[in-house]
């Protein structure tokens, strides 16, 4: 299996520095641009601070170097006490840090074995899988906007500002992790590729945007600084993350 990441961290329009943070193998990214290839088993997650909790940067690049020490997980209850774990540790952490008690990140992870995809998702940010230039979302944004859609009362989701998530990382309350979902794909899914990204791109871009800079002949690399250029170009103020995982079976 040949796994190929393309990634691009972008700080927001006038912000002093970006709170997304990435794990990309064993390597923490934070605003940086860049291909790398990985060999299975390895970890791909997208973590973005929580920007009204003091520390987002710090929760969210605690959470990729400590995902990246994890022993290998070979189930889902492996993935889940290792989230766990590092739940707990960050909010030790944030407890012994004077001014970022509450620092607190969404996640979203995929876990990539010889045979097995797992996801593990807390909070907005997405993972989507790709099938060719097509995207289908495989993560539920943990937002009361899309809680209100999801219970079909869209009458109250009008309006309401979609950054409100009711799960993430940290924040000085373990219940907070509770909404964690780990599971693993479907066995269609292996040969697939995937997009992660953080709500500074989906928020601001279509799907239908998205995928037409995914048709594009441009790189894969380019076509993940594209993804976080246009979104700017659309007043995107938030941090910028997109990461493409292109899959290579070599047994198909």
């Amino acid at each position: 299996m040949r796994i190929t990441v393309s990634y691009c961290l972008q700080h927001g329009k006038n912000k002093k520095e970006c709170e997304d943070s990435a794990l990309i193998g064993h390597q923490v990214i934070n605003e940086e641009s860049g291909t790398v290839e990985l060999q299975a088993p390895c970890w791909v997650c997208i973590c973005d601070g929580v920007g009204g909790n003091a520390g987002g940067k710090e929760a969210s690049m605690f959470v990729a170097q400590e995902l990246s020490k994890a022993d290998i997980p070979h189930n889902i209850e492996d993935i889940k006490t290792i989230f766990n774990d590092v739940n707990n540790s960050l909010n030790k952490q944030a407890k012994a840090t004077e001014d970022h008690k509450k620092m607190a990140t969404t996640a979203t992870a995929l876990f990539i074995s010889d045979d097995s995809f797992y996801m593990a998702h807390v909070g907005d940010t997405r993972l989507y899988a790709m099938h060719e230039t097509s995207i289908s979302q495989i993560s539920v944004d943990q937002t009361l906007y899309q809680w209100f859609i999801d219970h079909g009362l869209k009458i109250f989701a009008k309006g309401r500002i979609k950054e409100v998530i009711y799960g993430a990382m940290g924040g000085g309350r373990e219940k907070n992790i509770k909404t964690l979902v780990v599971k693993q794909l479907p066995e269609n899914l292996i040969s697939s590729s995937f997009l992660m990204t953080s709500d500074g791109i989906h928020d601001s871009l279509s799907q239908d945007e998205i995928e037409d800079i995914l048709k594009s002949d441009a790189s894969m690399s380019d076509k993940a600084k594209m993804l976080c250029s246009t979104a700017l170009g659309h007043e995107s103020k938030d941090d910028r993350s997109a990461i493409i995982i292109c899959i290579e079976n070599n047994h198909a």
